[in-house]
């Protein structure tokens, strides 16, 4: 795993807590609102129950207080509400409860009872008994439920969203130090097998001033790639400087770095970004010569309007062409795919060209670069 992937992972897992905990303490405050008001509701309704009680037995005709009661209660069957009313000695008077209950007189809260929520109020009347209120609790339980799940909902997508977002941010962010690193490979290595060859190597003086000359050139063509890449990443801040590029120079520098390669120019000058479009055949050509076996030739041409990088290697299948076609719509082939496939799309692009990729005559692989836009005529 790359460090900006771990980087991404560990922000993302401190964001989420972040997030979740600031959730959580939106949250708590409403459910306890919702708690509080069905408490509150459930006293005052018990308190209202109560009093009319209290006030239709102290009416009723002596020795009739409970049957009074009992069929005053008895109103409230088939509803939400349940009650139970006992003596001071114990004695159970009346009972519509679900299921039993034993509560102090004077306290009140939440019961549940086989998955299903149920509020309480146990209070005594001035008359001396135990009165005990029980109110189903289901649309309170609802409530509840939908507020947690409204706020995990809520929480998740959001968090998606900032996954999303932190990771496009932190790849765009890695792609031109990716991209940068992808480009210096062969350049360094060239350098580096010309830098051993001083070192090791008896020359002449006209090959140690032509293996000088090309680490130098080597050193300004990566510091010039670098400029580009980030230029070409960063939104397109400032225009890419276009200006006419020898082809059979180009082609010539390219052969140097990869003795199997050989050329064919019938488009002398092309006008575009001179080291853009060396980055381009670079990265063809490397690919080229990794598809062919060991020896084979890889053969650059250049006709107007079109340059063209063919290897002798065994081809693609059609997953492979699919992707080095479309790199930005399927998913990279292989893990040490790199950014040279995406990276050649774009350089085409911005130099008003197309890239594709098609099997050749022999079953190996053509690469072909077709410029449209007439500045590069």
């Amino acid at each position: 795993m790359k460090l900006w992937q771990k980087t991404y992972l560990l922000s993302t897992l401190l964001c989420a807590l972040i997030l979740y905990g600031c959730m959580f303490g939106v949250t708590a405050p409403a459910l306890s609102s919702t708690v509080n008001g069905a408490r509150e509701a459930a006293l005052r309704e018990e308190r209202a129950i109560a009093n009319v009680l209290e006030r239709t037995m102290d009416q009723a005709p002596e020795g009739r207080q409970i049957p009074v009661m009992q069929a005053f209660l008895g109103y409230y069957s088939g509803t939400d509400l349940s009650f139970q009313v006992r003596d001071g000695q114990e004695d159970e008077l009346y009972s519509s409860l679900p299921f039993a209950v034993n509560k102090a007189p004077g306290t009140m809260g939440f019961l549940r009872d086989r998955g299903r929520l149920f509020l309480f109020v146990s209070d005594r009347l001035p008359s001396g008994f135990d009165f005990l209120y029980l109110k189903d609790g289901a649309a309170t339980d609802a409530l509840l439920r939908r507020q947690v799940t409204a706020a995990a909902l809520i929480g998740t997508a959001v968090a998606l969203l900032m996954a999303a977002a932190l990771y496009i941010l932190l790849y765009r962010v890695n792609l031109p130090v990716s991209r940068l690193a992808h480009e210096m490979r062969t350049p360094l290595t060239a350098m580096k097998g010309y830098a051993e060859t001083l070192r090791d190597v008896k020359l002449t003086e006209e090959q140690r001033h032509m293996a000088a000359s090309y680490i130098a050139e080597e050193s300004t063509r990566l510091s010039d790639v670098s400029a580009r890449l980030l230029t070409l990443h960063n939104a397109r801040e400032e225009a890419t400087p276009f200006g006419p590029v020898d082809v059979e120079e180009l082609f010539d520098h390219i052969a140097q770095t990869y003795p199997t390669v050989t050329y064919e120019v019938h488009w002398p000058t092309i006008f575009g970004d001179r080291a853009m479009l060396s980055s381009l055949l670079n990265n063809l050509v490397d690919n080229a010569v990794k598809a062919s076996p060991a020896g084979a030739p890889v053969e650059l041409r250049a006709a107007p309007n079109v340059l063209a990088v063919m290897d002798h290697g065994s081809g693609m299948s059609d997953e492979a062409l699919n992707y080095v076609n479309h790199p930005s719509k399927f998913k990279k082939l292989h893990s040490s795919g790199g950014l040279g496939v995406p990276l050649c799309h774009q350089i085409a692009r911005d130099h008003g060209a197309k890239l594709t990729y098609t099997r050749g005559t022999d079953g190996g692989t053509v690469a072909t670069v077709t410029f449209y836009n007439t500045l590069t005529s």
